[in-house]
């Protein structure tokens, strides 16, 4: 079998240590144990009296032994255990006794576990769960004969459930004790189960499995609990389906929840089953209202309504035991918080406020603060604070502001990110200070407001460092809060000295620093390489024995993340090689940077981002990958909605004629494992349809239109279409070559504007849309009917923007009209007056770029295009340049590459 990770000779880690130790400390047991079996043989030469030779061994120094390898959990250490366990005779005093045998079967339990999980030898773990079992039917033979009572413990139950108490409370490993238990269960059956397992025996494996959160916790758990309901020796008690209710809360499966209520109502209709206090009939009830308030999802805050309506029945008939608590009222606003929002769980507030026997703690208002926290609303979170301090001061004792409430505060201030969150943190930690100096030691600032309070001061680096020196203790969090908001600011300087604090950081003897505080310096702008070498050196710090630094798949995924904002050429390539490092270092063993789904959707957006011919093909072939490894049972790669949207905004940026084809193929895939497009997924296919250039592709960007209403409309309220969908099908008309295409483009438009009306979408049409739809006009071709029809819709458009309140056109809008002027209005007066119009009133706005200037000089005659730029002949009309304009008529342009200020 192969070496254990913390057992390879020579190692410097702080585990290796700690492994060479456990194993001199087992080595030294045995070594006491031999010394004294020596004595013992001296003693039975010289015939001393029984009594005097038990004084000297007996099966207890065996265990000492045994479990001493047993924990040592190092190479080779069960085998040693079992050594021990053999020269144990069934003699006399030194025959072993329940714990010789169950030590030495979990020594090999671990080691076949061991041998399965960590190597992936399955030949070493089978023989390895041979071999416990082995040692279990020894037991058998020795201790479990029919009729007879092991001889060295007076109660063996007591001595089953320790044993079971010690395997719960001190490894991950719930089916070693099931396992024992279903042993003990079936080999006993001769002595009965009473001799050997009462009811906590099972309760006991029941909470290990709730223990160890594994997906089998719950069928295992209800396995043993159907068992117990229909043996005839052990029944379940409350705490067996209490147990059983723990296991459901850590699911995170929607519909286990209702799995918790039917165990409820079966306890409450069972006869015979007792509660071991008067209480237990309430937790039970409130162990399923957590499931329900920790799930968030559509329908559990009314299904807590429901249990609290129930429990008041049932104490209204005369079950005292299930009236509801504070705790049951603080579950159903949790409930309410998390899937209803802050403002629903604020009226459960009210409730119990005005409720006669029943006032909220501080819990009850602190659950409120967290919820409007969630979303930064810090002015109703300080509002609930102030209404719970006026609760205190009213005599309300359970509702002490304690320091938990002050950190939700400055959560909210934190989450909210107004200029002035810093200034207002600043006078709520003051506050806590004076009332801690005025005798309240609960309100003691500690590490954790500290840390909050420099998160308040994110986008001012220089404050946060001033708390950093102004708190007492510091951690990691404090340092990388302080090293995150230089990161975020970009620049040499910023730069060089989140370095220096990183360094300050190592160099502090009470802060340790971790993973995270190298992901936050990782982040500066511009700095792919330095995160790559931040990377590098934190392998090495790691390799020196600073374990606390082994880079993790969050950390790699940071790095990816760097190359992928750089725009560096060749950094997505750079990406994919780190993501390919990731993959090889985790075929090799080292579990902590198995990449997953959120790196491998980091790298395919740093294909997007890169725009190179090939980042399709590249992207697509990465989401074929996670397909084919999740298809294998490699969940942790299952691609998102997220990795499809990067995987189709690869396709979109490279311009590709074919890249609209390429995308639907990708949102077929993912449609068949499961995955669904979102309103972000949609926007970008409407505009790639409208970018591919190919026949009808307005009506298929129409068609997915459509299909987002109507979702929207059947319920799905995630489907919202948005200002950017409308637009950019209007875009995909107006770049279509399809007859009809402006008074296709206008009809949208008209829709967009019916929908915002009817409250189906939220924003009206923007200047954005108009501008679209007049682009639909401006190209259309075709006979002069058409080129008609476009242009009365091209200016009714137009003569609605400069006549409208909340829209002015902008350089494109006008630019766009005199092209539409231009290319739809036969030569004329009407068309030298209307380009006249358009020009001057794009000059009076200060909106007149280069494309004005270019189409204005397309539509009208050599004399107009004097008169308008003021010119003396017509030969310095002909050669007025951009250049040559007034700043005031372009005062209002904004160009990408040189922004500038609106001047009214």
């Amino acid at each position: 079998m192969g070496r254990r990770r913390d057992d390879i000779a020579g190692t410097s880690s702080k585990d290796g240590s700690y492994t060479k130790q456990r194993r001199q400390d087992a080595m030294t047991v045995e070594r006491l144990l031999d010394r004294l079996l020596k004595e013992y043989q001296y003693s039975t030469e010289f015939s001393l009296n029984e009594k005097e030779k038990t004084q000297m061994v007996n099966a207890r120094t065996y265990n000492l032994s045994i479990k001493a390898w047993a924990n040592a959990n190092v190479r080779g250490s069960a085998e040693k255990a079992e050594q021990v366990l053999k020269t144990a005779t069934p003699a006399s005093s030194l025959q072993p006794d329940l714990y010789s045998f169950a030590y030495c079967y979990a020594a090999w339990y671990k080691e076949g576990v061991f041998a399965a999980k960590s190597i992936g030898n399955m030949k070493a773990s089978s023989t390895a769960r041979r071999k416990a079992e082995s040692v279990l039917q020894s037991m058998k033979q020795v201790l479990m004969k029919e009729g007879k009572q092991p001889s060295q413990s007076l109660n063996v139950v007591e001595d089953v459930n320790s044993l079971l108490v010690m395997w719960s409370n001190t490894n991950t490993l719930p089916d070693l004790s099931e396992f024992f238990l279903r042993f003990v269960e079936k080999s006993s059956g001769g002595n009965g189960n009473g001799l050997w397992l009462n009811t906590r025996s099972y309760n006991l494996v029941i909470n290990a499995w709730a223990k160890s959160g594994n997906i089998e916790s719950i069928n295992r758990a209800q396995a043993l609990l159907k068992d117990m309901e229909t043996s005839t020796t052990v029944a379940p008690d409350l705490l067996s389906y209490s147990g059983v209710i723990a296991c459901i809360a850590k699911s995170k499966r929607a519909n286990d929840a209702m799995k918790a209520e039917d165990i409820l109502s079966h306890v409450t209709k069972a006869k015979g089953v007792q509660p071991d206090n008067g209480k237990h009939d309430l937790v039970i009830f409130n162990q399923v209202m957590n499931i329900y308030s920790k799930k968030g999802s559509t329908g559990s805050a009314e299904r807590c309504e429901k249990l609290l309506k129930r429990m008041k029945h049932l104490a209204a008939e005369g079950n005292e035991q299930v009236a509801p608590d504070v705790r049951t009222y603080n579950l159903v606003l949790s409930a309410y918080a998390n899937e209803k929002g802050p403002s629903q769980a604020e009226k459960i507030l009210q409730r119990l406020e005005k409720h006669k026997d029943i006032k909220p703690d501080s819990i009850s208002y602190i659950t409120v603060m967290d919820s409007y926290a969630k979303i930064g609303d810090a002015h109703n979170s300080l509002r609930i604070l102030s209404l719970m301090e006026k609760s205190f001061e009213n005599g309300n004792l359970q509702a002490k502001p304690s320091r938990r409430a002050y950190v939700s505060a400055l959560n909210s201030l934190a989450k909210g990110g107004r200029g002035d969150a810093g200034a207002r943190a600043e006078a709520l930690v003051q506050k806590m200070e004076k009332l801690y100096k005025a005798g309240d030691a609960d309100l003691k600032p500690d590490t954790t407001v500290y840390n909050v309070l420099i998160n308040c001061h994110k986008n001012s680096a220089s404050r946060a460092e001033k708390v950093l020196y102004r708190m007492g203790k510091r951690d990691v969090v404090s340092y990388s809060n302080v090293i995150n908001a230089y990161s975020n600011m970009g620049g040499f300087k910023a730069a060089k000295r989140a370095q220096e604090l990183l360094d300050e950081m190592q160099k502090d003897d009470g802060v340790e620093p971790n993973a995270f505080a190298f992901n936050s310096r990782s982040g500066t702008k511009g700095a792919a390489q330095k995160a790559e070498g931040l990377l590098q050196r934190m392998e090495k710090l790691y390799e020196e024995g600073k374990t606390e630094l082994q880079p993790s798949a969050r950390v790699y995924t940071s790095v990816i993340s760097a190359w992928a904002n750089s725009n560096d050429p060749g950094s997505a390539l750079r990406a994919e090689i780190l993501l390919k490092l990731m993959w090889a270092m985790y075929k090799r063993g080292n579990k902590s940077v198995k990449p997953n789904v959120q790196t491998f959707t980091t790298v395919i957006n740093a294909w997007a981002k890169s725009r190179e011919r090939e980042a399709g093909e590249r992207a697509e072939a990465l989401l074929d990958q996670m397909i084919k490894l999740y298809e294998k049972g490699d969940s942790e790669v299952k691609p998102n909605v997220q990795t499809l949207t990067a995987a189709i905004h690869a396709y979109a940026r490279t311009g590709a004629r074919d890249a609209a084809s390429k995308a639907n193929g990708i949102l077929k895939k993912m449609e068949a494992i499961g995955v669904l497009p979102n309103i972000q997924t949609y926007n970008v296919l409407i505009s790639l349809w409208g970018n591919s250039q190919q026949q009808d592709a307005g009506k298929k960007a129409e068609s997915i239109l459509t299909r987002l209403e109507d979702e929207y409309q059947g319920g799905n309220k995630n489907m919202r279409p948005t200002v950017v969908s409308y637009t950019s099908c209007i875009n995909a008309w107006a770049k279509s070559a399809d007859f009809g295409k402006a008074a296709r483009a206008n009809t949208l438009l008209e829709r967009m504007k019916e929908m915002h009306a009817s409250g189906i979408i939220a924003d009206q049409p923007n200047v954005f849309a108009y501008t679209a739809c007049i682009n639909a006009c401006a190209t259309t071709y075709g006979e002069q009917g058409e080129k008609q029809e476009a242009f009365r819709i091209a200016y009714s458009l137009f003569k609605e923007m400069t006549e409208s309140d909340d829209l002015s056109p902008n350089h494109v809008s006008y630019s766009t009209f005199l092209r539409a002027i231009s290319k739809l209005m036969p030569d004329g007066e009407k068309k030298e007056s209307m380009v006249s119009a358009a020009f001057r009133l794009c000059v009076r706005d200060g909106q007149c770029d280069n494309n004005c200037l270019f189409h204005m000089k397309s539509a009208a005659s050599p004399e107009l295009i004097a008169d308008l730029l003021g010119c003396s002949d017509l030969s310095e009309a002909a050669a007025f340049a951009y250049e040559n304009l007034p700043f005031d008529w372009t005062r209002n342009v904004r160009d990408k590459s040189q922004p500038r200020k609106r001047i009214k």
